[in-house]
């Protein structure tokens, strides 16, 4: 009889197939960027920081000389640019440092990224300390991967080109692991997960402030809502001081004078000016984000639909307790502003388009983290003072949420075309992907032809996005044909048009 009983149980359970549907759909959205692994290709910045180490390996083959020219990368770059040091030490391993048919990987890797750290996370937070089931785990995460890597605003840096995914989507893969390895902690007390944190922590410190200064937040966050439960709590404050001495290094970096210009100054007033104004921007990106991005905000109410049916059955079973809701939801926004205080310091508005394409990524994932954090917390304090209310009023709550969600998809559908499965699709459908990867293969080719000292190659024609390709020019003393000419040991590369190349050749 009990499991007959649980068998109709389920069977009312609306959640069970929007689950299957949910996993189904994110499975099959990362077919189109996967279709596209094999025809990214290195560019810009990839071959001078991978200069080093691309030529330790062609001469050694050996990973240890390898390395010692990554470590070589950091201090030239810490004195002569930017101190992100573990950033800096990524881009050096840049895939084609190993083989010119290796980039392929970059899309795997950092949407995998993407997806690990973000369910790792959510595994420990909602499945071994709320515990929610498992299948709603699925539901939950399903739904928002969608929307973090569906809607990033600019997919080149956030999937398909390294250096700038290295430098924005490997660190907050990396918050994701340390926040995962805090909530084990707490459940476990095992000095492994401490010290991973510490591990990952420390890492996070020599990447993009927007990060850090995310991850330096969830964790503070983290300590002061974990106390009540055990003092050991605290000895998180050891990775965050690891992070902040990772922070200080990068910092004080010679690198960033020089970077800057004479402009750059490092004042306390400026500082406190920089956090009022990033205030400011913060809360106009909060206005903007919810107008920019209805699909995804649709996608996020449905969420909210279904966190308010999970969490009305639990809540009070296990009796889950959500202090200081205000306190929590408003910290929460006012980390998200926070995001934005490196850029306002150094005289730059994300808005504007005065930034890298990474910035803006970053602060969306921020606002996504930020609303999703809000409604887990918002409506479990709802369902724990007034119990969530009656089973007769699930379905209309359903009904009245996933018909708005349909209406706003419906009005908004264009915005559809923004996302990165439709951006990957029309690459490919329209032929540019396969123009595109014919003439890098043809590129290649000339490059790695040993015979030829003085590289004279084609222009790349046509659209790369969401892929990216800093073009070689006229000019052998440009710096993009530099630095690719000094990759592949030319003594000077040179594009000229593509008929002119092609007119050359025929007389060849």
């Amino acid at each position: 009889m009990k499991k007959m009983r649980m068998s109709i149980a389920d069977r009312k359970n609306i959640r069970i197939p929007l689950t299957w549907a949910a996993v189904v759909v994110s499975i099959f959205s990362l077919f189109p960027i996967l279709a596209l692994a094999g025809v990214d290709r290195a560019s810009a910045d990839d071959w001078s920081f991978g200069l080093l180490t691309h030529l330790a390996w062609v001469d050694t083959h050996s990973v240890i000389r390898v390395l010692q020219a990554a470590f070589a990368s950091v201090k030239k770059y810490y004195f002569s640019w930017q101190g992100t040091w573990f950033s800096v030490f990524l881009f050096s391993l840049q895939p084609e440092v190993f083989s010119h048919d290796a980039y392929w990987i970059v899309p795997v890797l950092m949407t995998g990224l993407i997806i690990g750290g973000v369910s790792d996370f959510l595994y420990c937070l909602l499945v071994r300390f709320l515990h929610i089931s498992r299948q709603d785990f699925l539901l939950l995460d399903a739904v928002l991967l969608l929307v973090l890597i569906q809607f990033v605003p600019y997919q080149t840096s956030a999937i398909f080109w390294y250096n700038g995914a290295a430098h924005y989507t490997v660190p907050f893969a990396l918050v994701m692991a340390a926040c995962a390895c805090f909530v084990r902690y707490m459940l476990d007390f095992r000095k492994r997960d401490l010290i991973l944190a510490a591990f990952w922590m420390t890492l996070l410190g020599g990447t993009n402030y927007l990060t850090a200064i995310f991850g330096l937040g969830l964790f503070l966050l983290f300590t002061v809502l974990f106390f009540h439960r055990d003092r050991r709590a605290l000895f998180m404050l050891i990775p965050m001081a690891l992070e902040t001495a990772g922070l200080l290094v990068s910092a004080l970096a010679p690198g960033n004078a020089v970077r800057g210009g004479p402009q750059y100054h490092v004042t306390a007033a400026g500082m406190i000016g920089a956090a009022g104004r990033s205030l400011v921007q913060g809360t106009q990106g909060i206005c903007s984000s919810l107008r920019e991005y209805p699909v995804a905000m649709a996608a996020m109410l449905v969420m909210a639909v279904f966190l308010w049916d999970i969490l009305r059955e639990k809540v009070s079973a296990l009796r889950l307790h959500f202090p200081c809701p205000g306190l929590v939801i408003v910290y929460l926004w006012g980390l998200y502003c926070a995001v934005y205080w490196p850029v306002v310091f150094v005289g730059g508005s994300v808005s504007d388009g005065s930034v890298s394409m990474g910035v803006p990524n970053t602060v969306f994932w921020v606002f996504i983290f930020a609303l999703a954090g809000s409604l887990l917390y918002g409506l479990g304090w709802i369902c724990e003072k007034c119990g969530g209310g009656r089973e007769g009023l699930r379905l209309p709550v359903y009904v009245a949420g996933f018909a708005v969600a349909l209406l706003t998809v419906g009005v908004c559908r264009m915005d559809l075309k923004n996302s990165t499965d439709y951006v990957c699709y029309y690459y490919i459908r329209s032929g540019k992907a396969a123009v595109y990867k014919e003439q890098m293969d043809e590129l290649t080719e000339i490059l790695t032809d040993e015979s030829i000292e003085d590289a004279v190659v084609p222009f790349i024609v046509g659209e790369q996005e969401p892929l990216v390709h800093l073009p070689v020019t006229l000019e052998k003393d440009e710096w993009s044909n530099l630095k690719m000419a000094q990759f592949f040991r030319k003594k000077s590369l040179v594009a000229i048009p593509r008929d002119e190349w092609e007119a050359q050749r025929e007389i060849r």
